[in-house]
């Protein structure tokens, strides 16, 4: 993997952070990870698998056609 830093609204390796898998064009996401019970009962987050939150405002940094150019 060839992970390339896209965005983020904080300073030096601070969340929320957004990267892309140049290889694959997949995107990967640095947030607050959710923990809470509650949260966590109302998805059916299978095994190995884990959810982050981060702000609307991160998605700025999507490329507008969602794949090619990462800026």
């Amino acid at each position: 993997m060839k992970i390339k830093f896209v965005g983020g609204t904080t300073g030096q390796g601070g969340s929320p952070r957004l990267y892309r898998d140049e290889e694959s064009g997949d995107f990967l996401v640095q947030g607050y990870e959710v923990s809470d019970p509650v949260d966590l009962a109302q998805m059916k987050i299978p095994g190995g698998e884990t959810v982050v939150r981060v702000p609307a405002s991160l998605f700025n940094y999507v490329p507008k056609d969602g794949v090619n150019g990462v800026s």
